[in-house]
């Protein structure tokens, strides 16, 4: 088993981009993550993301969906034991390299768009600077060079008169104008993969839109590989090859965006359709999930839904479920799978 832990401070060789493969650009086994050697957050999760595809992670705040994340780019704190049967990107493994090494990767030919743009973005340098600089240290690109390719960007992510806009600072933009200069900054340096965390959340839903056909726009443009992650299936619903529905540290559902949606195998992501909104719903109480997420301290044996599960029965309670085949390319962890329409 890897952690990410090298020994003395050692850092490993980083490979120069390698051609198109049969691998997965990024491929995550058993991925488990500790804080403070006892709160177990993540739970043997697996992952793959292919060479251009679109995978969305989704679930309820604090299913373990941005910690998976920032496994992956090596962001997490000190006090965070990583663990797992492989975490590899482009065929690397990520986990025994040096800091070093995986700041020549993050922003080059990994890069990750956060959540809320306002905190992520530096407000004492002007948005140029903050595009330029992957520029200049992966690139080494001279000034002017990396100014040019920066104003490029920033008209590809459509951003009106890029030329004024380019020595504006942060908060001199908006929501929308911020989010497109985080989406160019993770872009320019034309990474193999991007992990984007809740892009949209912030935004409005007429912006939210235009950064979803921007973000769908970019990857097939530049053949980067994303790993999308959100809480709103309506998000994923428009954008999605792949869905991985977490749950409390764990995948619970794998499927293609149609498997996912017209027939879904886990009560999990039942209950996630039951509460969306409708528009028959006028008038009615929106329909929730009863209970909550688990306590990383408090996990319950077996299935981890069973508790706010309806259709739980004591096997459900004692054995943890494995994440098995309900039907070709179709996943859940479920000892009910595949449901009966009674139970839909």
């Amino acid at each position: 088993m890897q952690t990410n832990e090298p020994e003395g401070g050692a850092t490993a060789d980083v490979a120069p981009k390698s051609s198109a493969s049969a691998a997965p650009v990024l491929d995550i086994q058993g991925l488990s993550v500790t804080f403070g050697g006892a709160l177990r957050v993540l739970d043997g999760i697996d992952l793959t993301v292919g060479a251009g595809e679109l995978v969305c992670v989704v679930g309820e705040s604090g299913s373990g969906k941005s910690v998976s994340a920032l496994a992956t780019m090596g962001l997490l704190p000190p006090h965070a034991r990583v663990e797992a049967e492989a975490l590899s990107f482009a065929g690397r493994p990520l986990l025994p390299l040096g800091e070093r090494d995986l700041e020549r990767l993050r922003g080059n030919e990994m890069a990750m768009i956060f959540q809320e743009p306002m905190t992520s973005l530096n407000p004492v340098m002007t948005i140029g600077a903050q595009i330029m600089e992957p520029l200049r240290q992966h690139r080494r690109m001279g000034a002017a060079e990396a100014r040019e390719v920066a104003l490029a960007m920033l008209e590809r992510v459509q951003i009106p008169a890029p030329r004024e806009r380019i020595d504006m600072y942060p908060h001199q933009l908006s929501g929308g104008l911020r989010q497109r200069v985080m989406i160019a900054m993770a872009l320019v340096c034309r990474p193999a993969l991007l992990i984007a965390d809740e892009p949209t959340t912030a935004l409005d839903v007429t912006i939210q839109s235009q950064i979803l056909r921007l973000i769908d726009e970019l990857r097939t443009e530049m053949g980067t590989s994303v790993l999308f992650i959100t809480h709103d299936l309506a998000v994923v619903s428009e954008i999605a090859d792949r869905i991985a529905v977490i749950y409390a540290g764990r995948i619970v559902e794998e499927g293609t965006r149609d498997q996912i949606f017209e027939d879904p195998q886990h009560p999990y992501t039942l209950a996630l359709f039951a509460a969306l909104p409708r528009p028959s719903d006028k008038g009615h109480a929106l329909a929730s999930i009863r209970g909550q997420v688990p306590a990383p301290d408090a996990m319950p044996e077996g299935c981890r839904f069973a508790p706010r599960c309806p259709f739980a029965i004591d096997k459900c309670r004692a054995e943890r479920p494995p994440l098995a085949a309900a039907a070709d390319g179709h996943r859940a962890a479920c000892w009910r799978a595949p449901l009966e329409e009674s139970v839909q």
